[in-house]
């Protein structure tokens, strides 16, 4: 009897003791989608509709396993209606075969290594009295800053500015920060070329 209670108590031990080492799972609405803490952003994005435009860039780059890898990244995740503000025809050339190389970039100019959540980016804001520097794989420069109202207002190197609009969406392998405008577009061609 002893020795059936004595397992029954290890077993119920080491039980409570793995739920206490899973992280819990979290959700949130984002652009009438639930993103959930157990998917990687891969994944999240893939399921919300209103990430499709994204979600196209990414399958047409290849880049889909340097969002669902395990790696800890951030990613800056334009909506569908944040592409809108770009050159009509820009997406469709980006697509292009001979411009694969542009489009990879492009995409990576989405995803910063290590999970940065919105207090990193206020810390690192704060510390550079005003502004933080942020560097994405691709690499390019993203300038942050907060404006009168508050938010987090990124400016990428061609002076285009989009504001963090939902912050600290969690994956399992990062966060996700949506944006209210897509990064500015630098082809090897001629802007005048595209139709």
């Amino acid at each position: 009897m002893r020795f059936k209670l004595l397992s029954f108590l290890l077993v119920f031990v080491s039980l409570q003791a793995t739920r206490a080492q899973t992280p819990a799972i979290t959700s949130k609405s984002v652009e009438g989608s639930v993103m959930a803490s157990n998917k990687n952003a891969y994944d999240n994005l893939k399921g919300a509709a209103n990430f499709s435009v994204f979600v196209s860039l990414i399958d047409a780059a290849g880049l889909k396993n340097s969002f669902s890898a395990t790696n800890p990244l951030t990613v800056l995740a334009p909506t569908n209606k944040a592409f809108d503000g770009l050159a009509a025809g820009i997406l469709d050339t980006l697509r292009k075969p001979e411009n694969k190389a542009a489009l990879v970039n492009y995409v990576k100019g989405y995803i910063m290594q290590g999970k940065l959540t919105s207090a990193n980016i206020s810390r690192l804001i704060n510390a550079g009295n005003g502004q933080a520097k942020l560097t994405t794989i691709a690499p390019i420069t993203l300038y942050a800053k907060v404006n009168t109202n508050r938010n987090v207002v990124l400016t990428d190197t061609y002076g285009l500015q989009t504001i963090i609009s939902r912050y600290d969406i969690l994956t399992s392998n990062g966060v996700l920060h949506t944006l209210t405008a897509a990064l500015s577009v630098s082809l090897p061609i001629s802007l005048n070329a595209i139709k």
